[in-house]
């Protein structure tokens, strides 16, 4: 199994350089998907718009994009918020959000320091330390935690 992450929140500046080479990429993408619109359906890509920027997510990059990893700041800590595809296997019940400070670095692995349970394809993880980095992935839950996505990281 592998689910693309893509961590978004809206209201956040664009800074980093490879952050807006990737918008760039997506942005060139986007305008190819819509010109070829059987792509967007060959592909199941699905496109979230925010305020800010474009994430595009379950396109089958393979890890080929660094994702776009905003944050905001709140009074009690860093909030991060994440969007992900679906798994399509009818006996899913919900997933876990897998996260710390430390990467288990080791693909699938769910070695994190923390794991928070969501029943749907997205989730809030609050009250994280403002200038840490933290990793996360996802994983599927039936009864039992399946293997986890690629694993994505910012600094809060």
């Amino acid at each position: 199994m592998a689910l693309v992450v893509s961590i978004l929140e809206s209201g956040t500046s664009i800074a980093r350089v490879s952050t807006i080479k990737l918008l760039l990429k997506m942005v060139l993408l986007l305008h190819r998907l819509i010109r070829n619109s059987e792509l967007i359906i060959a592909r199941g890509c699905s496109i979230v718009i925010g305020m800010i920027f474009l994430s595009l997510t379950g396109c089958g990059a393979g890890g080929e994009q660094e994702p776009m990893i905003p944050t905001s700041s709140t009074p009690s800590g860093s909030t991060i918020s994440l969007i992900w595809d679906p798994v399509n296997e009818s006996n899913i019940i919900g997933y876990y959000i897998h996260y710390g400070k430390q990467s288990p670095n080791q693909p699938g692995s769910c070695a994190y320091d923390q794991a928070m349970y969501v029943s749907s394809t997205q989730g809030t993880v609050t009250g994280l330390d403002p200038g840490s980095t933290y990793y996360f992935a996802v994983s599927a839950y039936n009864g039992v935690r399946g293997v986890c996505s690629n694993e994505v990281y910012t600094e809060t």
